[in-house]
């Protein structure tokens, strides 16, 4: 008889519900906490993408605006210097170096993880927007009229939990020099 008694007592504190709302707690935290920090990791991204669309944007209207007569047929160098020191004189023909300067002093999340691409032949492809080649070749490419193209790639880092170490984001801007 006592036995009877003792599986009765067993089935009914199987049947209460005392505690089950911290079991379930415990369980669904994680999983809003994790899904907290993957949205927060996912806007992060998306500036990234931003910044990185905005560095090319803004390197190439440096470049734009520098081109080779900017200083009036006087070709004086940009001389600018790596962030967080950059300086430069405003007269002056921008080379990709100052491009790859201006574009870290911009101010990304991690300025030495933006980086563009800085062989002149990328940057100064030599022809006009309809595809030209005579008016912009070999040493007039930085002239009035021709292209200037800036692509800037960011390495951005996720959160440590997360197993993907980083991502590289790519943008690229073409103009027309102006001056």
């Amino acid at each position: 008889m006592k036995r009877i008694i003792y599986m009765q007592k067993q089935f009914r504190w199987s049947r209460e519900e005392r505690g089950s709302a911290l079991v379930e707690f415990a369980v669904t935290v994680p999983l809003l906490v994790f899904l907290l920090f993957a949205v927060l990791d996912g806007m992060f991204t998306m500036y990234a993408y931003h910044y990185t669309a905005y560095a090319a944007q803004q390197g190439a209207r440096f470049a734009m605006v520098r081109g080779g007569t900017a200083s009036e047929n006087i070709p004086t160098y940009c001389g600018t210097s790596a962030p967080p020191n950059f300086t430069m004189a405003y007269d002056c023909t921008a080379f990709s170096s100052d491009i790859q300067n201006y574009v870290q002093s911009l101010g990304a999340i991690n300025p030495s993880n933006l980086t563009i691409n800085t062989s002149a032949s990328y940057v100064w492809p030599g022809q006009t927007p309809d595809g030209a080649t005579a008016p912009c070749s070999g040493p007039n490419s930085k002239n009035k009229g021709c292209l200037v193209r800036v692509t800037a790639s960011y390495t951005f880092d996720f959160l440590p939990l997360v197993s993907v170490t980083a991502v590289t984001m790519h943008a690229t801007s073409e103009k027309v020099i102006l001056e």
